[in-house]
């Protein structure tokens, strides 16, 4: 076939040369001048763009490939965890308030945060602060004795006093006119008077709040150890000296 059967010219491929039914798709796709022919630069500028597309594709296919790639990671990751949530979850039962460890009823470890408090300042610290204390510890009148106690019940009169009662029967009383002294009546019939910075509760996941601080500066001012006035009780006490604050410190002749 020559070029003028072929319908080239000078000017290049004659589109009417073309079956009719291709002249739209022609026109569009190569005769960018719209003279009616297709020349040379125009179809190197189609080669071009034909070139470009089947880069741009292949980058897409590449992009797909991988972000497929990234979802199974991700979902394989989260199936995992799950997994590992549902299996932990197999091995720990709730008795009560608490969250042991099935078969071995041990308590699942957690970070807490505890805050030590001497026996006084009950009556003063937010009702909150009373449902979280659980165990008790107070001198010997000989100081010989230190007792560990778990708290069965704190009856507290706001702003007055308190009955502590611990779980084997023993039982602490204070009130706001006994001063710095309270009362230690053990199961057994024995009593006795201690300083009350002999004695401490702990509080679990308690915060030293404002409300707090607050109670226990009024406890402080109800026993007259407000404004930095600290008495000596090194003979009451494991020869320390302190107040019946937040904690125990040491403390001085006024």
């Amino acid at each position: 076939m020559t070029m003028s059967e072929a319908g080239a010219t000078t000017d290049g491929i004659a589109i009417s040369s073309f079956p009719a039914e291709l002249h739209p798709t022609l026109s569009e796709a190569f005769d960018a001048d719209g003279d009616g022919f297709i020349d040379s630069s125009e179809l190197l500028a189609a080669a071009q763009l034909h070139k470009q597309t089947k880069s741009a594709n292949s980058l897409l296919r590449k992009g797909l490939l991988a972000t497929g790639v990234a979802t199974a990671a991700l979902i394989a990751v989260m199936g995992g965890l799950t997994y590992g949530i549902v299996d932990a979850n197999k091995d720990t039962v709730t008795e009560g308030r608490a969250l042991m460890t099935k078969g071995t009823h041990e308590p699942v470890s957690v970070g807490t945060n505890e805050i030590g408090l001497s026996l006084g300042n009950l009556p003063f610290v937010p009702s909150e602060v009373l449902s979280k204390i659980n165990d008790v510890s107070f001198m010997a009148e000989d100081n010989g004795i230190e007792y560990f106690r778990k708290v069965d019940s704190i009856d507290v009169t706001s702003e007055d006093g308190f009955v502590l009662e611990t779980t084997k029967g023993d039982k602490i009383t204070w009130n706001v006119v006994d001063g710095t002294e309270l009362t230690i009546s053990l199961v057994d019939g024995t009593s006795w008077n201690k300083h009350i910075a002999c004695s401490a509760c702990t509080a679990i996941n308690v915060f030293a709040s404002a409300a707090v601080l607050e109670g226990i500066a009024k406890f402080e001012e109800a026993v007259d150890l407000a404004g930095g006035r600290k008495l000596y009780y090194g003979h009451n006490c494991y020869g320390y000296g302190g107040y019946g604050g937040y904690g125990y410190g040491y403390g001085g002749y006024p």
